[in-house]
């Protein structure tokens, strides 16, 4: 596998280097390989939140919710009007976790907090639970203020704590703006969150598939990030026009199965060119590669 990878172009020290394996060993998937594949529901998202809305969005695993979501605020991040907060590990956090991620993001946008106000700040953020909650609105309406907008993006919505949902009422009704995002498992949880929220969440659900063009394209950019080279446009080389449609097919353009079946068709490539001690030039990825059972 990795002479084959070398043969690509890439310099792999492990299996985990090689492409449409962007996902083995790391927390997400690099920017770079993000493909904007359902741009009705980019376009939808990022005119809900610049609109000053609550956004949910329930998609099961797999469809591409994590690389939206980036794709989301990094279009936000270009707004000059926007602060935003993200807090990892929905599932382990506190009330004054929660409260710390928003103060957070305001204190990274060079908002401040009057030390004089609070007993005790840590890192900038006040230790006392009850004191984090009020540096929440002090921060969202300086951040209202400067006609901005602060925001917390809350994902696997399914895994947040029951009992925490009146502390993300209490955030949404310190003025900010509520991202989020889970599978149909945390529907239930969101549904509850949206009884609870003065001002009604855009409710979003699923995402669509990858279509064949979104395949090469992602197909692309996994390989030429795999080289170390920017995306261009280029074209998914070795794989085949015909290799990609029966990608498509077998995964019915989920993206996770996408890059499953992607990383699996590489590893018969491998043994198939090892065998044939093909130039890698004249080698090709096609139908045929994709659906057979090549063995070492």
């Amino acid at each position: 596998m990795l002479q084959f990878g070398e043969a690509l172009g890439g310099s792999p020290d492990s299996v985990k280097d090689l492409p449409f394996s962007e996902e083995a060993d790391k927390d997400g998937m690099p920017e770079a390989l993000y493909v904007r594949h359902d741009q009705a529901m980019i376009h939808n998202l990022t005119v809900a939140l610049l609109n000053g809305h609550h956004v949910g969005l329930i998609s099961s695993y797999g469809t591409g919710k994590t690389a939206l979501r980036e794709i989301v605020r990094r279009d936000l991040g270009e707004h000059p009007e926007f602060v935003i907060g993200y807090l990892d590990n929905a599932h382990e956090t506190t009330p004054r976790g929660l409260y710390a991620t928003v103060i957070r993001a305001a204190l990274d946008a060079d908002y401040d907090l009057d030390a004089d106000e609070y007993r005790q700040l840590r890192e900038g953020v006040p230790w006392v639970t009850d004191e984090a909650k009020a540096a929440v609105r002090d921060l969202a309406e300086q951040v209202e203020a400067d006609d901005r907008t602060l925001s917390l993006v809350v994902d696997e919505i399914e895994d947040f704590p029951t009992e925490l949902l009146p502390v993300l009422q209490t955030v949404a009704d310190a003025g900010v703006r509520l991202f989020l995002m889970g599978t149909p498992a945390g529907q239930d949880r969101l549904e509850e969150a949206r009884d609870t929220l003065d001002s009604r969440i855009r409710y979003h659900e699923g995402i669509k598939p990858f279509d064949h063009e979104d395949v090469a394209e992602y197909a692309a950019r996994s390989l030429t990030y795999f080289r170390g080279e920017e995306f261009n446009g280029q074209g998914p080389s070795p794989f085949t026009e015909d290799a990609i449609e029966v990608i498509h097919e077998r995964t019915d353009g989920n993206p996770r199965d996408v890059r499953l079946e992607c990383a699996d068709t590489l590893a018969k490539a491998a043994i198939a060119w090892h065998q044939n001690e093909h130039d890698v030039e004249d080698f090709q990825i096609d139908r045929r590669l994709v659906t057979s059972t090549v063995t070492s």
